[in-house]
């Protein structure tokens, strides 16, 4: 029996209705992108900045004033400002790709003979020779590290005032930069709003909510391709050419574990995200597969555990405890699968050479 149009419609709108009551608790993409911007990326460049210009303060002190003490102090810093800034490597997108921030605060790996060569001219070097004249691997937090945590590093800044006025030029630079990739998010340029704007759909000329959860989710693939792919899979000889340990980024401060500590961290802050009302882009997959959403979560807390249990350095873990490295890159290389098949498939990204090239591969 044919049933009449008119009949039907009270029973159609009565579905529509029903449907919409179901799905209108579920996050919408600009609700997770206002709430990662707000939780999860302005106050990852927040610390990032702080943390930066902390470095900057001691490095003055210890040129004032070289002693174990206050070399300690600047050791400390740089420490703690390198794991935020890798922590922050999860959400490299907007002003920092735009500004090419990469090259000019950690690309990977260091000029030491440049750096060296820099400090036997024994001249004097700015902020803005550091920014503008210098290689990229003369700069950043790998040439800071170089001169911070040498052999020598206390002698020679006790007796040479360009050793300091180089350390000093560098962590300027760093901080300017670090200054003003969180300025260009939270108060935009003349030519721009701020960022955290554009980038939630908060300003008149802004950025389509499903090009920018892509841009997120692409930043995620690329970050743990790099990890796996790049990194580690280098560093333990599984590309055929034996192992590298010039994959491993840094010199003597060996922070190869902490880098891959934070940089896990930033984008399990990402998905899950950060706070107790915070959401990330669990809250796209979880309605589409709770499987999926659950297994990530997971992934993510045996990567970290992982990585705690290597018990060395990761220059010397790969020599002396393949097996545990080995744990590391089997682990991160789950939540590369799951990342780059599932949540791309489930949130319908498209991801391609394009969209992962550039400053990134450091």
């Amino acid at each position: 029996m044919r049933v009449s149009p008119i009949r039907s419609a009270p029973v159609l709108i009565a579905l529509v209705l029903l449907l919409t009551a179901c799905t209108s608790d579920a996050p919408s993409d600009r609700d997770v992108l206002i709430s990662l911007t707000d939780e999860v990326i302005v106050p990852a460049y927040q610390t990032v900045a702080r943390d930066v210009a902390q470095l900057d303060q001691d490095v003055k002190a210890l040129c004032d004033a070289p002693s174990d003490t206050s070399l300690e102090d600047a050791r400390r810093s740089w420490r703690r400002a390198r794991a935020s800034w890798m922590r922050s490597e999860a959400v490299w997108f907007g002003p920092v790709m735009e500004r090419r921030s990469i090259s000019l605060l950690d690309w990977s790996p260091t000029d030491a003979e440049g750096i060296d060569r820099l400090l036997a001219e024994a001249r004097p070097i700015t902020a803005d020779e550091v920014r503008d004249a210098l290689a990229a691997n003369q700069r950043g937090f790998g040439a800071i590290e170089r001169l911070l945590f040498s052999g020598g590093a206390l002698a020679d800044l006790s007796q040479s005032a360009y050793y300091c006025a180089y350390l000093g030029a560098l962590t300027a630079a760093t901080r300017q930069e670090a200054d003003a990739i969180l300025s260009e998010w939270v108060d935009g340029t003349d030519h721009r709003p701020p960022y955290q704007d554009y980038f939630t759909d908060r300003a008149n000329s802004a950025l389509v909510s499903s090009a920018a959860v892509a841009q997120v989710v692409r930043t995620q693939v690329f970050l743990i391709r790099v990890m796996v792919d790049m990194r580690l899979a280098s560093v333990l000889g599984l590309r055929g050419d034996g192992p590298d340990l010039s994959a491993v980024p840094g010199d003597a401060a060996d922070s190869g574990l902490q880098d891959l500590r934070q940089e896990v961290l930033g984008m399990q802050a990402v998905y899950e995200g950060s706070g107790q009302d915070a959401i990330g882009v669990s809250a796209l997959v979880l309605p589409l597969s709770e499987e999926t959403d659950l297994r990530l979560r997971q992934q993510f807390d045996a990567a970290i555990a992982a990585i705690d249990g290597v018990e060395a350095p990761l220059r010397i873990a790969v020599v002396e405890r393949p097996v545990q490295v080995r744990g590391v890159y089997d682990r991160l290389s789950d939540v590369q699968r799951t990342i780059s098949v599932e949540v791309v498939s489930l949130l319908g990204v498209s991801v391609g050479f394009s969209d992962t090239d550039g400053d990134s591969l450091r």
